[in-house]
């Protein structure tokens, strides 16, 4: 929850007149930045906390570091540049779903894309990588600075202790170049621990995605691709597949890509994650 320069203060006074608890500040730092007990915060956080949370000496928050720890500190001094807090507990700490979702996305127009990372992120994506596709008509960008900001945000907001990582855009070829599974058996038997290659395809009606990972409920990561506006080409389709991926589909209807990608990633976080 964000509020404008001078909102932030308001609410907290409303909040403790009424006994309301505030939500916790949270904030992302690297580890290397957290080895003393006296951390001092710049950049954009400090700016954040400073001028748009308006954080004031004796306060507390929680800074995670991306690698499963969370530490309480206290606020003691307050500058728009510079927040210097003093670390007092570190903790294991994980909301992070069991199973691995890597969202391999064929870019979309607009700004879909940003829609795309900010949802994924918050259902518990590991990985995001732009895919330039033969139908892509985005064939080149410059937001992967954009991206990561916005994966950064959706991280904190959703109260993941991790970051999805985004990767800079990548051809179809490349990507496929760089997946090392063999062919897969994924819809033939429960491939134990290893990672279940789907493509969305909505032209094929035989195989849904529901069934599929039903079939294979102890993999420990999915990769998924789905293509962008027009989907993937026949071409495309024969090469994923040959490369071990398995198609399935979402049901009858056809879905925009960006809304694809979201089904696809909370029925397999609801299949064989922690959504209830």
């Amino acid at each position: 929850m964000f509020f404008g320069i001078g909102q932030a203060s308001y609410h907290k006074r409303y909040a403790k007149k009424r006994g309301i608890v505030f939500p916790m500040i949270r904030i992302f730092l690297p580890a290397e930045q957290l080895r003393s007990e006296h951390i001092v915060i710049t950049g954009d956080n400090a700016r954040h906390l400073a001028l748009v949370l308006r954080v004031q000496p004796g306060e507390i928050i929680t800074i995670f570091d991306g690698q499963g720890y969370r530490y309480e500190c206290t606020v003691k001094q307050v500058h728009k540049r510079e927040i210097t807090v003093q670390m007092s507990r570190k903790e294991p700490y994980s909301v992070e779903s069991p199973i691995s979702v890597v969202l391999a996305q064929g870019l979309p127009k607009g700004d879909k894309m940003d829609l795309i990372i900010q949802k994924a992120t918050e259902l518990g994506t590991t990985r995001i990588i732009p895919l330039i596709t033969e139908r892509s008509q985005v064939k080149q960008t410059n937001k992967l600075v954009r991206w990561k900001k916005i994966a950064l945000s959706a991280s904190r907001q959703s109260g993941r202790d991790r970051i999805t990582d985004i990767s800079e855009a990548v051809t179809f070829s490349d990507f496929l170049a760089s997946q090392m599974s063999p062919p897969a058996k994924a819809y033939v038997e429960d491939i134990k621990g290893a990672t279940l290659n789907v493509l969305l395809s909505e032209d094929y009606k035989l195989r849904n995605l529901k069934e599929l990972l039903s079939r294979n409920s102890s993999v420990k990561e999915v990769v998924l691709m789905v293509g962008p506006e027009g989907g993937f080409s026949r071409t495309e389709v024969q090469t994923a597949t040959e490369k071990g991926f398995t198609e399935a589909s979402l049901g009858p209807r056809i879905l925009r890509t960006e809304t694809a990608s979201l089904a696809a990633i909370s029925i397999i976080q609801y299949t064989l994650g922690d959504m209830g």
